[in-house]
């Protein structure tokens, strides 16, 4: 059939509504044992659903065509394979297609051909068939359930981690889109949630990440083509990093909505005396690990190079969702975090980003990252008592309203904090959060503004307090002195200053 041929039968279909008789007839090619008439038959499929699949998609759906183009996925016909995969890609389109259950009973025959098809030569078809699973495991509804056993869930993981681990980058990338897909609640939720089984296909996706940044990194780009070269090859990292953390996040969210639900805590038929390794908490834990191991050193080499803002988004929302899959970590991976100058960062992401009403979802995850990681720190401080719970109450709220609202790089958060004109109370609470980050930031080794220019902008902020006869947060206050003391530390001239400070201010 010719491709006049396959129009002229679209328009027929178009003009005579609720006509049937072209889908039972493409059925019955499908059904013949010809191979060149089943493989023309997928072809004119795909070209009328092309055409409107909206409008024809469904009339295709109750002539059963997708149970006959699950079978013909068994075939070792490449060309007849290819083909009824983008029939089937096609169909996804139609929520009919799920709602019948077609994907219910045909995801095996998706799983064992990608499977097979994973073992040739073909990379047409090895995206061809990823694609086709990505739109199944991403359109399915939530209420219908698509693996209905945990061993084809397994299966279904073990061949995209053979999939990311593909040498051809847009295979690789096809599948880590689908792996994302798959790390869904109800994709999982097949008792018992194979935790070990994700572990691997994570570490197999994050692995293959790391692989790629490293081979472009080694590469030495020559001659005059080199700039442009090198641009696009930091483009192409960065998008196959945002795909990789786009993954990861969404294990991160299945760690989270798990930890409500006894049954996934553990598999129960694992031995008693086993090792528990194939739990949610070793799960949990393996995950902060990867983060610091892989997901943070990717991220931090890539930002040598360039920022983008979506996939710093996904970044510092893998870092807050830590702090809750692995609680009794949390002040220990905060100060790891802010050791290695993440407040800093933070900041520099939303003062470059943040200012005004632009990127209010990157300004909504930085602050609340920074929240987070600021009350962690301050539960559990590295030199003094932790504070009474009625002092953290009041630093939480503080925080929560102040954060969203500093978006300056740090000579403009000093010349605010020096200010001594007469402050409302909104921007005063914003002055308490500068100075509070700067004392974490101080805390932990990360000094990012000179001990002069602190101690001057820390003097003003507390005459200025003075002035207006106010009284900060007990924290605030204790925070203020730690900064005066630890700046004329590091330089003997303000010492006198300080001794001057702390008696006008007494």
């Amino acid at each position: 059939m010719n491709k006049d041929e396959l129009g002229e039968s679209a328009k027929n279909i178009e003009g005579s509504s609720g006509d049937t008789s072209l889908p039972l007839v493409l059925k019955k090619l499908l059904l013949s044992r010809d191979e060149t008439l089943q493989v023309a038959s997928a072809h004119c499929i795909t070209a009328v659903l092309v055409h409107s699949p909206a409008k024809h998609a469904p009339a295709f759906i109750h002539a059963d065509i997708p149970e006959f183009l699950f079978e013909h996925l068994s075939s070792s016909s490449e060309m007849l394979v290819s083909s009824s995969y983008n029939c089937l890609t096609l169909l996804t389109e139609e929520p009919l297609f799920f709602s019948k259950c077609h994907t219910v009973y045909g995801i095996e025959a998706v799983v064992r051909s990608l499977q097979g098809s994973l073992e040739m030569n073909n990379t047409e078809l090895h995206k061809q068939g990823l694609l086709l699973f990505t739109e199944i495991l991403t359109r399915q509804p939530e209420e219908i359930k698509l693996f209905t056993n945990s061993a084809m869930c397994r299966d279904a993981g073990r061949a995209l981690q053979e999939a990311v681990s593909s040498p051809v980058l847009e295979v690789a990338a096809e599948a880590v889109k689908a792996t994302s897909a798959f790390l869904r609640k109800d994709h999982q939720s097949a008792p018992p949630v194979q935790y070990r089984e994700l572990q691997s296909l994570l570490e197999a996706m994050l692995n293959r990440c790391a692989e790629f940044s490293q081979t472009l990194l080694n590469r030495r780009p020559l001659g005059h083509a080199s700039s442009r070269d090198s641009e696009k090859a930091i483009l192409q990292r960065g998008k196959f990093l945002l795909s990789t953390l786009e993954g990861f996040r969404s294990a991160c969210r299945l760690a989270i909505e798990f930890q409500s639900e006894p049954s996934a805590q553990e598999n129960p038929f694992t031995v008693p005396s086993a090792k528990k390794e194939d739990t949610l908490e070793a799960f949990s834990e393996f995950l902060l690990s990867a983060c610091d191991s892989l997901c943070i050193p990717m991220v931090m080499r890539h930002l040598e190079q360039t920022t983008h803002p979506a996939l710093m988004e996904v970044f510092l929302s893998i870092l807050h969702s830590l702090f809750v899959i692995v609680p009794h970590m949390k002040e220990k991976f905060s100060k790891k975090l802010a050791a290695s100058s993440f407040i800093r960062l933070t900041l520099e992401l939303k003062a470059r980003f943040c200012s005004g009403l632009s990127h209010s979802a990157l300004n909504q995850v930085c602050s609340n990252f920074l929240y987070y990681m600021c009350l962690n720190l301050l539960s559990a401080p590295e030199k003094t008592g932790p504070p009474s719970e009625e002092e953290l109450s009041a630093v939480s709220e503080l925080l929560q309203h102040g954060l969203p609202q500093i978006s300056s790089r740090s000579p403009e958060s000093l010349a605010f904090l020096s200010d001594r004109q007469y402050m409302e109370g909104a921007a005063r609470q914003r002055q308490y959060c500068i100075l509070l980050l700067f004392y974490l930031a101080y805390i932990h080794e990360d000094r990012f503004v000179s001990e002069a220019e602190l101690f001057e902008a820390v003097q003003s902020f507390l005459l200025s307090l003075q002035d207006q006869g106010e009284r900060p947060p007990l924290v605030v206050f204790k925070a203020s002195i730690y900064l005066l003391a630890i700046c004329q530390d590091k330089d003997n001239t303000l010492r006198e200053q300080l001794h001057s400070s702390l008696i006008s201010i007494s």
